[in-house]
């Protein structure tokens, strides 16, 4: 349940608030991730990858640099990777 809840704010935060994102990426990456990160993430971004994927990557790409982001640097480091060419 909370993987869809995820997947709809993350992609409303992303398009409604784009700015607000740089905030929301530090709070909610940092709860999501060090819970749900290696599930979500893969489970998540295995299906909105080629389209929320992308949306996504600017969040974590935000928590990535930031110091909490030691889990999703791990799997997000893979995506992000795999989007940062196509940015």
């Amino acid at each position: 349940t909370r993987t869809y809840k995820h997947a709809d704010t993350h992609t409303n935060t992303h398009t409604d608030a784009h700015t607000r994102t740089h905030i929301h990426a530090r709070t909610h990456a940092h709860t999501c991730a060090h819970t749900h990160t290696h599930m979500h993430t893969h489970t998540h971004a295995h299906t909105h990858t080629h389209t929320h994927a992308r949306t996504q990557a600017h969040t974590h790409s935000y928590a990535r640099a930031h110091t909490h982001a030691r889990v999703l640097h791990t799997h997000m480091r893979t995506h992000a990777r795999y989007r940062l060419p196509n940015r």
